[in-house]
């Protein structure tokens, strides 16, 4: 039983370690997780839907192992039965990190059960769990099957979803972060041959203002401006608009026509798929739920509420198309279901208004 100084370090160890990801952009926004062990029964995680930026060490509830229940004013993350699963599989795990980092995402929608790599001499294996709908005990059971099949890794990937690392104190778990992603990137590079960057770029960009449409280049063409008035009059929701032209997006918007999920993170915040049109006469798709429009070989405009959310919007995007760059190389993929998509994205909905609504 570890004393309250030392529980009380676990909690600041906890937030140094959510700022030292979002520094190594292995999170962004509130998404992914982490956790410490108090003891046999208890561990520390972050709670659900709050900015890692705005944590403080009292906000971090305190879940059982044995029965999922929890301390705290706050509610545990969403995915805490996937840390209570590692748990109780690994006595070596103290500490644990879920992220949606790029290429270990990319490389779980691949549709493979392992990811083989070397590192310093030494040959490594990271296992890819089943993949289920997030925050479900089906998840959970996977990555606890997973992880015990590979009693060496401290790393594992969740099929279209994300990673999981872990160690006996935070500085492991990062470590073990970083050696997938890195695994995750040159296996994305050199066997998918899919060489592409993660990052947003922005193109012509613009936001409502008093009911006015303000553009953030003074410079945005005129058939930018006429795609701008076009979404923002089809979806009066939407407050702003991030023109998002990096090398992944651009690739999908001269190549497909067509961008089904692959990712958990892109059919919640995205939506169910995406038209690409194939020419540029061919009409834009503008949807009720679908927060990207494509134009042809002119990036995607990803939408939001607000500058955060059409930001996020667009990282989602990033990653997606990356992956969908990825398998198509590769030749083998494993899609989403409509349905699982239609769920994500309808509880997505409802719980980010919900969550929305009592921060106002």
């Amino acid at each position: 039983m570890k004393t309250k100084e030392e529980i009380t370090k676990l909690r600041e160890d906890i937030i140094d370690v959510a700022l030292t990801l979002l520094e190594k952009k292995l999170i962004v926004r509130t998404w992914g997780n982490i956790s410490a062990k108090i003891d046999d029964d208890h561990y520390l995680i972050t709670p659900s839907g709050i900015k890692y930026e705005n944590l403080t060490p009292d906000m971090l509830p305190v879940v059982s192992i044995s029965d999922g229940s929890f301390e705290g004013e706050y509610k545990p993350s969403s995915e805490y039965m996937v840390h209570t699963a590692v748990y109780k599989a690994r006595s070596d795990a103290e500490f644990i990190i879920h992220t949606h980092q790029t290429y270990a995402t990319c490389v779980g929608a691949l549709g493979k059960s392992k990811l083989k790599a070397d590192h310093k001499d030494k040959k490594l294996i990271f296992p890819v769990a089943d993949y289920a709908l997030p925050g479900t005990k089906k998840l959970a059971d996977n990555v606890y099957k997973a992880i015990l099949k590979n009693a060496e890794a401290k790393s594992l990937i969740m099929s279209n979803h994300g990673a999981l690392s872990f160690g006996r104190v935070p500085d492991d778990a990062i470590n073990e972060a970083l050696k997938l992603e890195k695994a995750s990137k040159n296996y994305i590079f050199n066997i998918c041959r899919t060489e592409i960057e993660f990052g947003i770029e922005d193109g012509y960009s613009s936001y409502i203002e008093d009911g006015e449409i303000k553009y953030l280049d003074k410079d945005t063409p005129e058939r930018a401006k006429i795609i701008h008035k076009m979404i923002y009059a089809k979806r009066p929701d939407i407050k702003y608009i991030f023109h998002n032209k990096s090398e992944a997006v651009m690739t999908l918007s001269r190549r497909a026509n067509h961008m089904k999920p692959l990712l958990d993170d892109f059919a919640q915040i995205i939506g169910t798929g995406v038209r690409i049109p194939t020419s540029p006469s061919q009409k834009l798709q503008i949807k009720k739920n679908v927060n990207v429009v494509f134009g042809y070989n002119d990036g995607a405009y990803c939408l939001g509420a607000n500058e955060d959310e059409a930001r996020a919007c667009a990282i989602v995007l990033d990653k997606g198309c990356i992956a969908h760059v990825a398998v198509t190389r590769f030749g083998v993929g494993r899609f989403l279901s409509y349905y699982d998509c239609a769920k994500m994205n309808r509880n997505y909905r409802k719980n980010y208004s919900m969550l929305a609504n009592i921060e106002k």
